[in-house]
């Protein structure tokens, strides 16, 4: 009887060990949902913003004239669609990051069709300004996300 509840002390004395290491390793290990904080991703958007701003900052001064057609800003769109591009791929070469790679394609699609937009005609000033609104909170979304991972929120 004695041996029979050594072993059982003994296998009792192994479980809790056993739970107390589990329990420890668990404890240490932290499981990431999202992937990392990536400055160059960060440094890119908001650069891109810079671009944006400075678009709508030309065609609210250039609206009423000729110059706010679509053929003077071809350069504008070409660049932003090769910046979004740039960013898009290195957002979809790292692991767990879906949510910047679908706000970077959402932002994608309302260049394509900012610049449908503006092949129907210039914008007006108040379209101009309902146009910035729109595309900063698009940024200000994906950087958000950005400076939460930087945080580890």
């Amino acid at each position: 009887m004695n041996t029979k509840l050594s072993t059982q002390r003994s296998n009792l004395a192994r479980i809790f060990l056993f739970l107390l290491i589990a329990s420890t390793a668990l404890y240490g290990c932290t499981v990431k949902l999202i992937s990392s904080y990536d400055e160059n991703t960060d440094k890119a958007v908001t650069q891109l913003q810079k671009d944006f701003e400075k678009f709508f900052i030309t065609v609210e001064s250039q609206a009423g004239t000729n110059d706010c057609k679509h053929e003077n800003h071809i350069k504008f769109y070409q660049d932003s669609t090769v910046s979004i591009s740039a960013i898009e791929v290195r957002a979809k070469a790292m692991d767990k990051n879906e949510i910047t790679v679908e706000q970077v394609g959402l932002l994608k699609d309302s260049l394509g069709s900012l610049e449908k937009l503006h092949k129907i005609g210039c914008f007006s000033k108040d379209q101009v300004s309902l146009l910035r609104d729109s595309f900063n909170t698009s940024i200000t979304a994906i950087l958000k996300l950005e400076l939460a991972k930087k945080r580890g929120d």
